[in-house]
């Protein structure tokens, strides 16, 4: 049986102050990825790296381990935060034993397990959600939640996906009760098995769900000239309410070679969705952009955060294989061009080495005071957690820092986060720690709580 159990650190809240040296001058940066027949905006970012901000009061938790089980992936499923303590955190969850790298016939390998569409664990995988009740001190199993099953046979999966004719519930989607998931349904076709993008609305904080699911397509339909299936991925990153309650955007990933995120707008409460504007593209194809996640501020400025993924090699250069933003002014019609926000203070983790990367599954999140954190997941020895932090609407951004680096393998990351009613910043992600158990120990999920000055 999964361990229910909340363990935290022992020994009194760790502080770190993480210094890196200053850079002399400013520094003008401007990278463009322009789209053929769309308006862009130009961004020049001012960037002096601030010092990394001090960690204090961090403490390390358990939300579900099991030696038995494989559970990854928060990103991929869903996440909120609704005041007074209470948080859903879901993730992918399957049955391992974790002796062979293809253990009943789901992938152990480090890199490519999920997207392994006939051997990778999520073949056999639910979706199960979790709730805490007391800002993530504990997770009671009555309150779980199976929101999918990717495990049922191709005809469940087509009698639940295709249902054209169904009534829809009707939600009101801007309550703050109101939650989405965004999943993946893996179906054959004729040369692959090709992922079929869908939605799901709660009305009730993810207690029920809605049994009629919104199909995201491509803005190119189907296929593309050559015949191949092109379809879109969504990373699950909460869907924006704007300040009409009326319209809903959410952004899907184009996974195709030079691909990157997309915004899509409802504005019949989630009911449908339909494609808006790219925010960024790789036109000369050596990677693509993928884990999005919009954020609006205050001003009504939208940023979007994203990874860059290269695929000639791992290093970090510029927009390469880091993380960006972009902005839009127009509730999210234009997009200024990309610009990195990471590459300085990598000191902070010592004794780097090995291959891996340095960035995966960045999450943002604007903190009540106005800063702006993205919080990631790091590859490369030494595997953990880390962030990145703005004090001023994301026109410089600090050193990177260290929120944990103690992973025994770099099967980990996919955070998911937010900042709760007392200050603390909680997050949650899937990590490995030594247990016995071959290929760097259980995937489990992880959870960290912390403060910031």
């Amino acid at each position: 049986m999964h361990s229910k159990t909340h363990h935290v650190d022992s020994g009194s809240p760790k502080s770190r102050r993480l210094l890196g040296r200053r850079l002399a001058a400013n520094v003008v940066l401007l990278l463009a990825f322009p789209l053929a027949g769309s308006a862009r905006t130009e961004q020049t970012v001012n960037l002096t790296t601030p010092q990394a901000p001090d960690v204090y009061d961090l403490q390390h938790s358990t939300i579900h381990h099991g030696k038995n089980w494989y559970c990854a992936h928060p990103r991929m499923v869903t996440f909120k935060y609704f005041g007074g303590g209470e948080i859903v955190v879901g993730h992918n969850h399957a049955l391992c034993d974790y002796r062979e790298d293809t253990d009943a016939g789901r992938s152990l390998k480090l890199w490519g397990a999920w997207h392994d569409r006939r051997t990778g664990y999520y073949t056999q995988a639910k979706v199960l959600l979790q709730r805490s009740l007391d800002g993530g001190r504990t997770w009671a199993e009555e309150n779980e939640v199976i929101v999918y099953d990717e495990g049922i046979s191709s005809a469940e999966k087509r009698n639940f996906l295709y249902q054209q004719d169904s009534p829809r519930e009707s939600y009101d989607m801007f309550r703050p009760e109101a939650v989405f998931f965004f999943g993946q349904a893996y179906l054959p076709k004729e040369r692959d098995i090709i992922p079929v993008c869908f939605a799901l609305r709660s009305p009730d904080k993810g207690a029920t769900w809605e049994k009629v699911p919104t199909i995201i397509k491509h803005p190119d339909g189907d296929k593309n000239p050559d015949g191949d299936y092109i379809f879109v991925l969504r990373n699950c990153y909460p869907v924006v309410r704007m300040p009409d309650r009326q319209t809903l955007l959410a952004l899907v990933v184009d996974v195709k070679p030079g691909g990157g995120p997309m915004v899509y707008s409802s504005r019949d409460q989630g009911v449908t969705w339909s494609f808006l504007n790219h925010v960024a593209v790789d036109q000369s194809l050596p990677g693509r952009f993928t884990y999005e996640g919009l954020v609006l501020l205050p001003s009504g400025e939208l940023h979007c955060y994203y990874l860059h993924i290269s695929s000639e090699d791992q290093n970090v250069q510029g927009v390469k294989n880091a993380i960006c933003m972009s902005v839009s002014k127009d509730g999210g019609k234009h997009w200024s061009q990309g610009v990195p926000i990471v590459g300085d203070g990598r000191e902070c983790w010592k004794n780097p080495g090995g291959p891996g990367v340095d960035y995966r599954s960045p999450w943002p999140i604007l903190l009540k005071d106005g800063r702006i954190l993205v919080i990631f997941g790091r590859r490369r020895m030494p595997m953990g957690i880390g962030g990145v932090l703005s004090s001023n609407g994301g026109k410089t951004w600090s050193k990177e820092f260290v929120i944990r680096d103690d992973a025994s393998s770099g099967d980990i990351g996919y955070p998911v986060g937010a900042q709760l009613d007392d200050g603390r910043i909680f997050t949650a992600y899937y990590y490995t720690l030594p247990d016995g158990n071959k290929f760097g120990g259980t995937r489990f999920i992880a959870s960290s709580s912390f403060r910031l000055r």
